[in-house]
């Protein structure tokens, strides 16, 4: 899957869109920054899906870095901090990922799943 992704990010990397001059309502997101941090370009993943100007090859590499991302939070507060039961978007990033990758949704699926059952007792 590795390979797979660095694919993606070379050819987002490699093809920048233009917008129209009629598009002033509709805005693009800078790919390097949608990458980086999706949360910071999108309110909610199925707004990726739903994006009339990402190719569906940028909304999977798009939403594969935001799941990644939200599993490294439920595992960090999981190990760390599982009292915090942290804000995640996982379900809703895998929902929409599965709309564009559902053999990579199924992955972060029962990655999220395993993670979540063995999840530590809280001392109290």
């Amino acid at each position: 899957m590795n390979q797979t992704i660095a694919h993606d990010v070379d050819h987002i990397q490699h093809n920048t869109h233009s917008l129209p001059n009629n598009s002033s309502c509709l805005s693009m997101p800078a790919l390097a920054d949608a990458l980086a941090d999706p949360r910071s370009a999108f309110q909610h993943p199925a707004q990726v899906v739903t994006h009339p100007l990402l190719s569906g090859q940028e909304k999977r590499a798009i939403l594969i870095s935001w799941a990644r991302d939200e599993i490294m939070l439920e595992r960090v507060a999981n190990g760390v901090l599982p009292e915090l039961k942290p804000k995640s978007q996982i379900d809703g990033v895998i929902a929409a990922l599965s709309r564009v990758d559902p053999q990579a949704a199924a992955e972060y699926r029962a990655a999220i799943a395993s993670i979540r059952a063995h999840r530590p007792f809280c001392r109290g």
